[in-house]
């Protein structure tokens, strides 16, 4: 039963943007007797409606999409998480026409451990990003900034975009460099991350009330592009650790 309504959401996520709200006007207490072959029926019956739609699905899913180096997800830095944020930096700074100073993705945001060397298809990109989750680019004071960074420290380090190094040190961040140059407290930046972040999801209350601007991109379809990009090129998607998060209590 679990598989089935996993392929009814995908379906319903896949094939349909109609949204229906109900409400509950009545309730009424009634004692059903489970008869377990009634259930093994209504499960075949279920079967036989979502079958047409498992199909498509399953061929949708497992369309190659393009071909990957081993990426792994780790803290305080990893392949998979600096692909991610380099991927929704580059894609932020073609979408804002500006330059972005760094995407950060939150580390609970990555529902894969690894994707493994080889094809990458269009269903392990939706395991690594079942959310709904969209493209926020958002402008903040160094100050506001500070705070940012001593959250992700303390959450052991988040992915990161290439334009910047810091270090954790306890459960705090120093020696942050953005671009080549410390972090100004007084300055103005501009980063890219998702909706839930920017709307203060994971403890990050203080970034609510910053100026965003809220594309309507998924994160997903972000990296989806970015695989078919590399793919188009004849290259694998890839990248290396180059000391962006260094934890120094480890």
């Amino acid at each position: 039963m679990k598989k089935l309504l996993i392929y009814i959401f995908f379906a319903g996520t896949l094939f349909s943007s109609c949204k229906s709200y109900y409400t509950v006007n009545k309730t009424e207490n009634q004692y059903l007797k489970i008869d377990k072959k009634l259930d093994s029926i209504k499960d075949q019956k279920i079967e036989s409606i979502i079958a047409p739609y498992k199909t498509k699905l399953d061929k949708k899913m497992n369309q190659i999409i393009g071909y990957a180096d081993y990426l792994n997800k780790a803290r305080p830095e990893s392949t998979l998480g600096n692909w991610m944020a380099d991927a929704i930096a580059q894609k932020a700074s073609e979408l804002s026409g500006e330059k972005i100073d760094f995407a950060v993705q939150n580390y609970g945001g990555l529902r894969l451990a690894e994707i493994p060397a080889g094809p990458v298809t269009l269903g392990k990109m939706y395991e690594l990003m079942p959310f709904q989750n969209f493209l926020t680019i958002l402008t903040v004071k160094g100050n506001i900034l500070k705070q940012f960074f001593d959250r992700m420290a303390d959450y052991g380090g988040w992915p990161i975009s290439k334009s910047v190094k810091y270090q954790i040190s306890g459960n705090k961040a120093k020696n942050i460099y953005i671009n080549g140059k410390p972090l100004d407290l007084n300055a103005t930046y501009t980063i890219a991350l998702s909706d839930y972040i920017a709307n203060g999801g994971d403890r990050c209350f203080f970034l609510k009330n910053q100026k965003k601007y809220l594309t309507d991109i998924l994160i997903r379809d972000i990296l989806i592009e970015k695989v078919k990009e590399e793919n188009a090129k004849g290259h694998h998607i890839s990248s290396k650790i180059d000391g962006r998060v260094i934890n120094n209590g480890k």
